[in-house]
């Protein structure tokens, strides 16, 4: 009896430890921006993503729908720009940040997405 006692106790106070709430709620979020990706394909997907994912992005969500990239980020870290400019090294062009044409002619047949106008 003792023994479930001593244990029912020790879960409890794990339930009500305010410490681990606190750690839990007060995460910081980071930064949040969103712009335009080009791409066609799952594969265009997966290709940007881990692309945005440099030093100090956190999260990175490519819509194939309307062809925005949201990323999340430290600010002290890394900027949108440096997050563009990795994106567009793999092939995909962003409003800002024109792809090299020698590495969007590597891409896959089906990543080949219409290319914008060269400004």
């Amino acid at each position: 009896m003792k023994f479930i006692l001593f244990f029912s106790t020790i879960f409890l106070l794990n339930l009500t430890n305010p410490i681990t709430a606190t750690a839990q709620t007060n995460a910081p979020a980071g930064m949040t921006s969103k712009f335009k990706v080009y791409g066609n394909c799952g594969m265009c997907e997966k290709r940007i993503e881990k692309a945005a994912k440099i030093k100090g992005v956190t999260k990175a969500d490519w819509d194939g729908d309307s062809q925005m990239l949201t990323i999340q980020f430290n600010e002290k870290k890394v900027t949108p720009a440096k997050v563009q400019k990795a994106v567009a090294a793999v092939g995909h062009d962003t409003d800002n940040d024109r792809a090299k044409d020698k590495v969007y002619n590597k891409l896959p047949d089906c990543c080949q997405y219409e290319r914008p106008l060269k400004s």
